[in-house]
């Protein structure tokens, strides 16, 4: 049996253990959270810092990619020109950034313009082949007219005796006419683009002849090593000033 005083110091005791217990309880949410920060916001921060570094070296290797694609494309162009380059010829990259949804009238948009030296006429190329040609020209952007657009034209030769003709789109492939019957073209010649127009482009090799066939007087010549737009990304346009 407790007496008297012992049962006031039990009170009491107990009053103070349930007043600490209340306080506690509702600060757990504060004290929870401090604990968290402590303990694992440096873990965040560097796992945030991780992800930026992370990103930046994708970025970098990326860019890396990019730029060894543009010495490899030169090479290529340089070979197709017999490494003649002209001293007016220069190279534009430029970033294809809006496709047409349309196939049979194809064209897109390059985030080069006027601002950047770009001009109605210049020729687009991807990996050392012929995407198209720049078709109107804004201050910061351009519309590349594709090689199988049916509007596309642009004048070649073909073979070792540069026989002229025109090659143009038709929807879905390019072609080559307007050469007549009686000239001796056969598959496997080579087709170069024609520098007496009046955009006077350079004599780049963009293909070669897979196939011959006659039609009231003139050849339909189909070519093989044009590149489908649809397929890159990145193209050169090649400025002739």
């Amino acid at each position: 049996m407790l007496s008297k005083r012992n049962r006031k110091k039990l009170f009491l005791t107990l009053l103070s253990s349930a007043l600490l217990f209340i306080f506690f309880a509702l600060n757990l949410n504060f004290y929870f959270s401090s604990f968290l920060s402590k303990n694992f916001s440096y873990s965040s921060d560097y796992s945030s810092e991780n992800s930026k570094l992370r990103y930046m070296v994708s970025e970098l290797q990326a860019k890396v990619k990019l730029q060894q694609s543009y010495i490899d494309e030169n090479i290529e162009l340089k070979k197709r020109l017999g490494y003649e380059l002209p001293k007016n010829i220069n190279f534009l990259k430029a970033e294809l950034v809006i496709l047409s949804p349309f196939t049979f009238t194809s064209s897109g948009i390059i985030n080069k313009g006027s601002s950047h030296g770009v001009k109605s006429g210049f020729i687009a190329t991807a990996s050392g082949k012929l995407v198209g040609k720049v078709s109107s020209v804004e201050k910061n952007y351009s519309e590349i007219l594709f090689s199988f657009d049916p509007n596309f034209t642009i004048m070649v030769n073909i073979g070792m005796n540069k026989i002229p003709g025109i090659l143009k789109g038709n929807g879905l492939s390019s072609y080559i006419k307007y050469v007549t019957d009686n000239q001796k073209v056969v598959v496997g010649d080579k087709v170069v683009l024609s520098s007496n127009g009046l955009e006077r482009y350079p004599g780049i090799e963009i293909g070669e002849i897979s196939e011959v066939k006659s039609d009231g007087g003139f050849l339909i010549l189909n070519i093989s090593g044009l590149i489908d737009p649809r397929n890159t990304k990145f193209l050169t346009i090649i400025a002739n000033d």
